[in-house]
């Protein structure tokens, strides 16, 4: 079964756009580095229903594969740019 990996993100009041903007990006481009990244999709929250700003999902193709994905360098250097630029953040794991 493929997982899902949704990240919800609230940013700091004093992050950029441009600083988001380059989170994102770094979030879109584990795709391609950490083995078994299937999909990533990823935006700005247009709705006022939530105080999450911005949210990512990365699709995986196993458990195995979100094993990997934590530890692995490049998504350790994104999670520290995730400490930088949020204020707080929720995650939550399927499978589908």
């Amino acid at each position: 079964m493929a997982i899902e990996h949704i990240v919800l993100v609230e940013k700091k009041e004093n992050t950029t756009d441009e600083e988001m903007n380059a989170f994102m990006e770094a979030v879109g481009k584990l795709k391609g580095k950490v083995p078994g990244i299937l999909e990533v999709k990823s935006g700005k929250n247009f709705s006022e229903r939530s105080p999450h700003t911005h949210a990512a999902i990365v699709t995986m193709a196993d458990k195995n594969a979100l094993a990997g994905y934590g530890p692995h360098p490049d998504h350790q250097d994104v999670a520290n740019q995730l400490r930088e630029v949020a204020k707080d953040w929720v995650i939550v794991d399927i499978e589908t």
